[in-house]
């Protein structure tokens, strides 16, 4: 199934949004003018309404949920992104702090994506198994809430030297240390889907393939990011770890996950092929 025209302009259009928001959202935080980051937000619920339609056009084309292709992947984990900023905004002041961020690399990712093949493939035999779209569907939001993490990151490590201008951007920015609290909810949560994505993709192995695990790299990568952010999480709680490393080693672990699910393949031949 090639990608055609309706596709195409959602596409674009999603891209276009993102685009806007991280202007409107970098020009508030510059000029300190929170209607201009109203206007943002506006923006990226616009981008999230396009990509999914998108996400639904292909689903119906193709006759499996957008998860099977490298760029229906990143698709989706954009989808994730946007979804997880609103809700985290709905429920806390702290979350819209972390607009900028979130259209930027929602921005990266879909730029990525736009360089990738878009044609939709059949499911093959092995694919086409529940457990698929279970380790899928966890992959791709695990992936999105380390996103999240270090996008609170990114906002706490630039507002150690502008807390003040920041904070006239949004209107009320909570106390900096409401930040790394942040990020270690994010994280926690992030070790569980992550963690129910390594288990239900030993499930779907088994099924598969016969067997639980076969040391494929990216199987490997997903093992080292789940237990650099274990590790991570421990040497935050137990040794009382700064909140500027902290917040810098959640960016770096960001970086793993990232390549374990989307970058492996360009590196390491791998038995996990999309499409």
């Amino acid at each position: 199934v090639r990608v055609n025209a309706p596709e195409a302009v959602l596409f674009w259009i999603t891209t276009l949004a993102l685009a806007g928001s991280l202007f409107l959202a970098v020009h508030a935080v510059i000029f300190g003018r929170p209607r201009t980051f109203r206007l943002a937000q506006g923006s990226l619920l616009t981008g999230l309404l396009t990509l999914t339609g998108l996400g639904v056009l292909r689903w119906v084309r193709s006759g499996h949920p957008p998860f099977v292709s490298l760029f229906e992947s990143m698709l989706t984990g954009v989808w994730f992104l946007l979804v997880i900023y609103l809700l985290l905004r709905r429920r806390s002041d702290v979350g819209e702090t972390i607009l900028a961020p979130v259209a930027g690399i929602g921005l990266l990712l879909l730029g990525w994506s736009a360089s990738l093949p878009k044609n939709a493939s059949p499911l093959s035999a092995a694919l086409d198994n529940v457990w698929l779209f279970i380790h899928a569907s966890f992959a791709t939001a695990g992936a999105a809430t380390f996103l999240i993490g270090a996008s609170f990151s990114t906002i706490f490590l630039l507002g150690e030297e502008r807390h003040g201008r920041f904070a006239g951007a949004v209107g009320m920015l909570p106390e900096r240390r409401a930040l790394p609290r942040s990020v270690e909810r994010t994280l926690l949560f992030g070790l569980v889907l992550w963690g129910v994505m390594l288990a239900s993709g030993s499930i779907w192995a088994h099924s598969a393939w016969g067997r639980y695990w076969a040391w494929d790299p990216i199987e490997l990568w997903s093992l080292i990011s789940w237990l650099l952010y274990a590790a991570l999480f421990h040497a935050r709680l137990a040794l009382r770890l700064s909140q500027r490393v902290f917040c810098w080693l959640t960016i770096a672990a960001a970086l793993t996950v990232v390549f374990s699910l989307w970058g492996v393949h360009y590196v390491y031949e791998t038995i996990h092929t999309y499409g």
